[in-house]
């Protein structure tokens, strides 16, 4: 089971400052943070979105489309879209792929399994929306370890509010299905 975790920062500054300290740690469950996405507020509520992962590769392309549904679902900002589309214009410039865009607004398979997943998890949605604010940063991580609660314990060291949600088992087997399906989508 994962656990589907929001570390909320009142400074716009910390959560890639802290993503990347806690990159360098040793702990079973740090090698979860390669595909954990930092989000920064400026002042004007503007948002930025820090993702670290190899975009030419497939695996990559697909966490990229997975955390932009999830923003957009999850904090309803539509700056989340460009994640996805950047990471699929970038998929097809960097293999010359001629993959047929899609037309229209409808919604991706990614943020149908975040509407689903988190549907149950309201407390969650909410919590988060309600905790970042302008000026203000989070980092939104995918924890697969068979021990959240110690790699929870772990993150408190590093300051201000941990918001998580547990995935069933199911939604485990659907997140890494959706993933394996960005890969042949693209292929």
């Amino acid at each position: 089971m994962s656990a589907l975790v929001a570390f909320v920062f009142r400074d716009e500054f910390r959560a890639p400052e802290v993503l990347n300290e806690l990159r360098r740690r040793d702990w079973p469950w740090v090698r979860d943070l390669d595909y954990a996405v930092a989000v920064t507020l400026n002042e004007r509520g503007k948002a930025r979105v820090h993702l670290s992962v190899d975009l030419s590769t497939y695996e990559g392309t697909g966490w990229a489309r997975l955390w932009g549904s999830f923003l957009n679902t999850t904090l309803f900002s539509p700056f989340a879209n460009v994640m996805g589309e950047a990471a699929n214009a970038f998929r097809r410039a960097s293999r010359e792929c001629s993959c047929k865009e899609q037309e229209g607004a409808e919604p991706t398979r990614e943020s149908e399994w975040w509407f689903r997943s988190l549907e149950a998890a309201c407390n969650f949605k909410r919590d988060v929306a309600a905790l970042i604010a302008p000026n203000g940063s989070a980092i939104f991580m995918l924890l697969r370890t068979q021990n959240a609660s110690a790699a929870l314990k772990q993150l408190s060291n590093y300051g201000d509010t941990i918001v998580h949600t547990s995935l069933s088992a199911e939604q485990d087997d659907k997140l890494v299905t959706l993933l394996a399906t960005s890969k042949r989508a693209h292929s």
